[in-house]
């Protein structure tokens, strides 16, 4: 069992609490190193450099989810049962990390000078290895911000911290794995097996740092508030198994309302940057203008969070930021499906970043709500396995948005090698979109299209959310349970 290294009052303390943000927030710096680079890219290498049918990726992408839907909640229980000297959520981080690069490598290393399905099972087995890694590491990131602090507003001061260490994560993805790719790959213009060295040699170096952030992660935040025990009369932790765990987490109506917020969410922009190389290039006309988007899509909800954690101090509810954000993202995008300009593609995406900000941050403020809820109902915290579903419907999320733009791109008779040669002999977007009327719609239904909708049931869901009115209670029930149980 975890013993805190120092006296109660050294963690009230601003270098402490600044030390425990800064040092967690690079977690998810790493983290995003990983998640945005397959996001954005790997579908754009599968059917560019490695030679795999864009409908065989996308199918992919879903069957794997599969084999995630187990590995994550077998995780997410296995943290919960956790109970070491480094405390119930950091050994999982630290010794993931190295799974995670080594899938971060594979992935993008599939050998081009293969048959086809030889490439789709590497495909398959490097994209399962990564899956597993990232889950080792990320699915305890969120459960722990209820040990790092019992304080809401701490919390959420500790989750900002984090999301703007993930959008700069982001930032580093969208202004330099580009360039990092075309610098191994010899040329920016290079393509088959020499952009495909690219890709893998960037993955390397981009693996290293995530190994070396996850270690400065884990040892510089401290498990201060340890979870409640689930005790029998006798003062023995009661015998429970994980299809007891499944049934007491769905107890939770509040925690299914946001399971469903998540999917929405995640898919929203996930099939934005699934499909963002393919607008730029074939409707905007101009790849230059992605990694500026990118980087509005990134820059611009960092002082968002900050407001947002300002509102929410000052008591705004986190659900109405978030059905308030969720608005303001579908109406941009509902403009910029009808205008397709350079400067008023930014200008939209510049809006929609504004509402995409008020949701990033709150959204992982408020699962540790979530969680408290659940150990105020069932006695105990499941906040690994209910996490660890959450996070299957983040990967589900991000298979779906793939095997979508997938089959967009299918429906819509994409022909890589044709628009391309098009775009090497001079042709405008408007010629183009004048041979390919039906993949140019396609993709614009990928880009803009699928967003709408999807923010427009992410406000749906969160309608009858009311769990902001109810938790200071459940706060305070909390800590007097746990003032027992230390006094005992």
């Amino acid at each position: 069992m975890m013993q805190l290294k120092h006296e109660p009052d050294y963690y009230k303390k601003p270098f402490f609490k600044w030390r425990q943000r800064v040092g967690f927030g690079i977690s998810d710096y790493a983290c995003n190193l990983a998640y945005l680079l397959t996001n954005t890219y790997l579908l754009f290498y599968y059917t560019n450099c490695a030679g795999i049918k864009a409908a065989d990726a996308g199918f992919m992408f879903v069957i794997t989810k599969f084999i995630d839907a187990i590995t994550d909640y077998l995780t997410g229980t296995w943290i919960d049962r956790t109970d070491t000297k480094m405390g119930r959520y950091r050994p999982w981080m630290l010794w993931g990390a190295p799974v995670l690069a080594f899938g971060m490598v594979i992935l993008f290393s599939v050998p081009t000078g293969w048959g086809s399905t030889a490439k789709l099972a590497w495909a398959y087995i490097s994209y399962i290895i990564f899956s597993f890694g990232y889950t080792l590491v990320n699915i305890p990131m969120t459960p722990i911000v209820t040990s790092l602090s019992p304080d809401p507003v701490e919390r959420t001061n500790i989750v900002t911290t984090k999301q703007m260490f993930a959008s700069l994560g982001s930032l580093t993805s969208s202004l330099f794995v580009l360039p990092m790719v075309q610098f191994f790959s010899g040329s920016k213009d290079a393509v088959g097996s020499a952009l495909a060295s690219g890709y893998r040699l960037t993955n390397v170096v981009l693996g290293v740092i995530v190994i070396v952030l996850m270690i400065l992660c884990v040892f510089n935040v401290e498990e201060i508030n340890p979870p409640t025990t689930d005790l029998d009369d006798q003062g023995h932790k009661k015998k429970v198994n994980i299809f007891k765990d499944l049934k007491d987490i769905f107890k939770n109506k509040y925690y299914i309302m946001f399971i469903f917020f998540v999917i929405f969410f995640y898919l929203g922009y996930l099939v934005m940057y699934a499909a963002i190389q393919y607008y730029f290039t074939y409707i905007v006309g101009d790849t230059t203008l992605m990694s500026v988007a990118m980087s509005i899509m990134t820059i611009v909800p960092i002082p968002i969070f900050l407001l947002a954690s300002v509102l929410c101090a000052k008591g705004v509810r986190k659900s109405s930021l978030l059905k308030v954000g969720s608005l303001v993202a579908m109406i941009s995008l509902v403009f910029m499906f009808f205008m397709n300009g350079k400067v008023s593609t930014l200008v939209f995406i510049t809006i929609w970043s504004i509402g995409f900000g008020l949701r990033q941050s709150i959204l992982f403020a408020t699962f540790p709500d979530i969680f408290d809820y659940t150990e105020y109902q069932v006695g105990r915290s499941l906040a690994g396995t209910q996490y660890s579903i959450a996070s299957f419907c983040c990967k589900l999320a991000s298979a779906l948005s793939s095997a979508v733009v997938s089959g967009l791109l299918v429906w819509g008779a994409y022909d890589a090698k044709a628009m391309d040669a098009m775009l090497t002999a001079g042709k405008t977007v408007t010629d183009i979109a004048t041979t390919y009327p039906d993949t140019v719609l396609a993709i614009k239904i990928a880009f803009i299209g699928v967003s709408i909708v999807t923010n427009l049931l992410a406000f749906a869901v969160l309608v009858p959310f009311k769990l902001d009115k109810i938790y200071p209670k459940i706060r305070e029930e909390l800590d007097e349970r746990r003032g027992s149980t230390k006094a005992e």
